[in-house]
């Protein structure tokens, strides 16, 4: 053999020893750590996985909670936050040094939110890297549609692909029982699928957040033994992420942050918990990036249900979004804007500014300045308080 084949040879020893070397470390981490809660879905991922992480602490479990939405973030046993940093893009294999960080620091539990898309890396993401042995989804919704597929029924499909063996299986998704019940008995895994009317007697519930992902964490908690009052009062002191779903109220003014729900059914739903009397004018306002086309189209395709009286443009690829949105809207007044200070956050009539699209760069200014200039108010209307009231 040559220099060059001895060399190819070494380097390919020394990466099999490593995989090896890792592979056996993430064996006895695991065998460290009781239980992996595995948490998936299109949206609420990062909100429900920080509720259940703080159900079972209030339970007396130690937990290494660990969320990837608008900024990866882990939380600590001992409540510690750390802003996780990259200095390369997001690889699945960052999953696995927080199993080691889990059995390192003698969590008891990991509650994990799934990093992986393409169906493959679900399945070894899940199963094989993290062997979890709780699997929760919390819905299947029309996003990501380029590599998790066309329909509800396909996305679903994909998301199923890291449910454990002879685990227990969660899920808030219950559009598709007899698809769940049959990947249930395939995996010899318990299914539980919850019921958001559920949490109505629960004082502070339902203004919480989505009864769907309260009641989804909730029933988490519980199949892992917290009972159900105290898991609720962890989850009412649950930490948000920063930049999650948030309303802020100025003058004559809602401003809508939705800069994470980019999937058109979310954003309705949030639209129709926030709105307000009939006169007030509806503004989407679209954060666009440019790496992100297929997003750009499902904007669009919003604009297109919703016939906004205003759109406002942020981001990359302007005017390229301004045509689709002109197709999809015709009578609405198009403005683009290069920086989140040239939003206007008043009004001399009453109006909702609706943001979706995409939380980073001028996204993130945007929200920011929401919280300096505007005052914060709960995401569930008056009119849900009051049916637990």
């Amino acid at each position: 053999m040559d220099r060059t084949e001895i060399l190819i040879l070494i380097l390919s020893l020394l990466l099999f020893a490593r995989l090896v070397w890792e592979a056996l470390r993430a064996r006895k981490d695991r065998k460290a750590v009781s239980h992996v809660v595995y948490v998936n879905g299109t949206r609420g991922k990062s909100t429900v996985t920080r509720m259940i992480a703080a159900g079972l602490s209030a339970g007396g479990h130690r937990v290494l909670c660990k969320t990837t939405g608008t900024l990866p973030i882990a939380i600590h046993p001992n409540g510690r936050q750390e802003l996780i940093e990259r200095k390369a893009p997001a690889n699945i294999r960052e999953q696995l040094t927080y199993l080691h960080k889990a059995a390192k620091e003698q969590a008891d539990i990991l509650v994990i939110e799934c990093m992986a898309l393409q169906p493959e890396y679900q399945r070894v993401s899940g199963r094989d890297m993290l062997a979890c042995d709780v699997g929760v989804i919390t819905n299947a919704r029309l996003d990501h549609m380029d590599v998790m597929g066309q329909t509800r029924e396909e996305i679903l499909t994909c998301l199923m692909e890291m449910l454990p063996k002879d685990g227990k299986i969660f899920t808030a998704e219950r559009d598709f029982p007899a698809m769940l019940e049959k990947k249930a008995r395939e995996l010899g895994s318990a299914l539980t699928i919850t019921d958001p009317a559920s949490v109505e007697d629960i004082p502070g519930a339902m203004e919480l957040d989505f009864p769907e992902n309260v009641a989804l964490a909730l029933a988490v908690c519980q199949g892992l033994g917290v009972d159900r009052p105290t898991a609720f009062e962890g989850i009412r002191h649950f930490v948000r992420d920063p930049f999650a779903l948030s309303v802020f109220s100025g003058k004559n003014l809602t401003f809508v942050n939705a800069l994470s729900a980019n999937d058109v059914s979310s954003t309705q739903m949030i639209y129709e918990k926030t709105r307000g009397p009939a006169e007030e004018e509806l503004v989407i306002l679209i954060n666009n990036r440019g790496d992100r086309p297929a997003r750009a189209r499902d904007m669009a395709r919003l604009c297109r249900v919703m016939q906004p009286k205003r759109i406002w443009l942020l981001g990359d690829e302007q005017q390229a979004l301004s045509r689709l949105c002109r197709r999809a809207a015709p009578e609405a007044d198009i403005q683009g804007f290069q920086r989140a200070e040239q939003i206007p956050l008043e009004s001399q009539a009453p109006r909702l500014i609706l943001a979706v699209g995409n939380i980073k760069n001028e996204g993130m200014r945007l929200v920011e300045r929401a919280q300096r200039e505007l005052q914060e108010k709960p995401v569930m209307k008056e009119a849900e308080k009051s049916r637990v009231q």
